[in-house]
């Protein structure tokens, strides 16, 4: 593609600009970051070590009873290793 002979001003104008290069090339890379964004926070871990096995929740589905669990809906992943909160078990 070629610039006319104004943008082409512009553009080395533009360079010259030395705090305006640095800002163009940190909202580059912000804007690259961002088009990961819905992977990288979402509810669901990237991989997982479970009993010397990794799994990846974040592109497959496993149920619960991978993990030792009771029922064939999808694992809750944010419980630690002890497994439920005590807030939640039932208690008697």
């Amino acid at each position: 593609m070629r610039l006319s002979p104004l943008n082409q001003r512009r553009w080395r104008n533009f360079k010259a600009n030395r705090r305006a290069l640095w800002s163009l090339w940190i909202f580059s890379f912000l804007f690259v970051l961002s088009l990961f964004a819905e992977f990288l926070a979402n509810d669901k871990p990237i991989i997982v070590n479970y009993r010397g096995s990794y799994y990846t929740p974040i592109f497959n589905f496993y149920p619960e009873t991978a993990f030792g669990g009771d029922f064939q809906t999808e694992a809750v992943y944010r419980y630690p290793r002890g497994g439920m909160p005590d807030r939640f078990r039932r208690v008697g």
